[in-house]
């Protein structure tokens, strides 16, 4: 299951730096984006991809980054819906709650990996 959490993990970061980096060299989506957003997405689509191999690699800091990549997701969401709620178009959050669920999938998984290891 630690390969399948590590898998997506990867996916999720590689379609954010894509998508940050596209909107970073100015790609226009067809509606409005935050001028953070998208350099948030590409960097943090770098940073997923250290989960990603401590996932792979069944090190002992991958539940800790991957907590932490999910707790530094919920927060930016809370903030695109309190400060944002007017500004942020709705496929931004869309993408943002993806990503939410994704990672806490991927938690799942390794929650699921660690109790049948036991």
């Amino acid at each position: 299951m630690n390969q399948i959490a590590s898998i997506l993990a990867f996916i999720i970061g590689v379609m954010s730096i894509i998508a940050g980096g596209k909107a970073m060299r100015g790609w226009n989506p067809g509606y409005s984006v935050l001028t953070w957003l998208p350099v948030y997405n590409f960097v943090m689509g770098i940073l997923s991809l250290i989960p990603a191999v401590l996932i792979w690699t069944n090190h002992h800091y991958a539940l800790i980054t991957t907590i932490a990549t999910l707790g530094v997701h919920a927060v930016v969401l809370l903030i695109l819906f309190t400060a944002f709620r007017n500004t942020v178009a709705n496929q931004s959050l869309a993408a943002m709650i993806f990503r939410l669920i994704t990672w806490l999938a991927i938690l799942a998984l390794m929650f699921f990996q660690a109790r049948k290891a036991l």
